[in-house]
């Protein structure tokens, strides 16, 4: 990773954050459908990024929005489990491109199917893990598994409305 990618990179998580945290924070439908779109930042992080520096990137980003959202880390852990996961869901779903090669995760890219899948399963991943630790408890169970599924779709779309509308940028790139 050179240095212009890292300072892209470092900018593209510092736009998606704070647009968490002045804007979409307040993005809620039916008080069951949120929207996390700082998980842009880690979703197009560089395909050849060490997965310690993904941790790292990933934690200080959910630690980040934890301090705003006055969450007490959940934000942090859910975002170190898809920091820990991405390399292994990549090769998985990407076996043919290789890690090794430069695997630039993006819609232009990936193709729209793949893009979908992708994001799909991170961001269910994401909050699966967020909103079952933030229940921390058995008795609300339907109404977290409501919130997972309603957010996946919801932070899904607007994930890949963003990168419709952005896919010509260079940051992306």
């Amino acid at each position: 990773m050179n240095s212009q990618s890292f300072i892209r990179s470092a900018l593209m998580v510092l736009l998606y954050v704070s647009l968490q945290i002045l804007f979409v924070r307040n993005l809620v439908l039916y008080d069951v459908a949120f929207c996390f779109i700082y998980l842009i930042a880690i979703l197009w992080l560089p395909g050849e990024m060490d997965t310690l520096w993904v941790i790292l990137a990933s934690f200080l980003i959910g630690l980040i929005v934890d301090s705003f959202y006055n969450t007490a880390g959940v934000h942090a852990a859910a975002c170190t489990l898809i920091g820990y996961l991405r390399k292994s869901i990549l090769l998985y779903f990407f076996p043919a491109k290789g890690i090794e090669n430069v695997l630039v995760v993006t819609l232009p890219e990936l193709g729209h199917q793949r893009y979908l899948v992708y994001i799909g399963v991170m961001v269910f991943i994401h909050h699966l893990f967020l909103f079952l630790i933030e229940a921390g408890d058995m008795h609300v169970i339907l109404h977290s598994l409501a919130k997972v599924f309603f957010s996946t779709l919801f932070t899904v779309t607007v994930i890949y409305l963003t990168s419709v509308f952005t896919s010509n940028l260079s940051f992306q790139k």
